[in-house]
């Protein structure tokens, strides 16, 4: 009876021995690990900031080319102007002409119907073509006008024969006939406008109109 409890108690021991190595085992069990795999919500809002931050490059780009454009448009504005400003300060300078005192030619007068030269239109002249003579980037213009008698077309022609006259003149005195313009004015321009013969004898003329030759 005695050996029969041993026995017991051995057997006892070897079946808790055994359980004990069963759990070791069953602890060294290693379990795969499962891949983690994103939900739905996770991979839309990944796909919303992607989207975001392209937008926010575009719209980058998009002020920088903007900002290049009206600096280009600026600087050829200011091109622009300074050009302007250039030609303006250029055509002042071309534009000069000189003061009538510089010059101080006076109107040449003529009888009535007739277009022949006095002494004193002919010293007039001489003193126009010696200015000339000096100042070659001028030419002149010479008008030829009528008293208010006879007809517009008599007066156009006479006023004609009076500025041609004139030029022929200051021809003769060494002045390039490229410098010398006419035209005839008739009785349309009086220099007094009155109706009698004072008026008359001051609207029988040449004037002389000096301009810069335009280049």
């Amino acid at each position: 009876m005695e050996k029969r409890a041993k026995m017991s108690g051995v057997f006892v021991v070897l079946c808790f021995l055994s359980l004990i190595m069963m759990a070791g085992c069953a602890e060294k069990t290693v379990v795969p690990e499962q891949p983690v795999v994103p939900n739905e919500q996770a991979l839309k809002e990944q796909a919303l900031k992607e989207q975001a931050l392209k937008e926010q490059a575009l719209k980058e780009q998009a002020l920088k080319e903007q900002a290049l454009k009206e600096q280009a448009l600026k600087e050829q504005a200011l091109k622009e102007q300074a050009l302007k400003e250039e030609e303006l300060k250029k055509a002042k300078e071309e534009a000069v002409t000189p003061a009538v005192s510089s010059v101080d030619i006076e109107d040449i007068h003529f009888d009535l119907d007739k277009y022949n030269l006095s002494s004193e239109a002919r010293a007039t002249l001489e003193k126009l073509a010696n200015w000339m003579r000096q100042h070659k980037d001028y030419y002149v213009l010479i008008e030829g006008n009528c008293d208010e008698r006879g007809t517009n077309e008599y007066n156009l022609a006479l006023g004609e024969h009076r500025a041609d006259a004139a030029k022929r003149y200051l021809m003769d005195l060494g002045v390039d006939e490229i410098r010398i313009k006419t035209v005839s004015y008739g009785e349309e321009r009086p220099l007094d406008p009155a109706h009698n013969g004072e008026a008359w004898a001051k609207n029988r003329r040449d004037h002389f109109v000096i301009n810069i030759t335009k280049k």
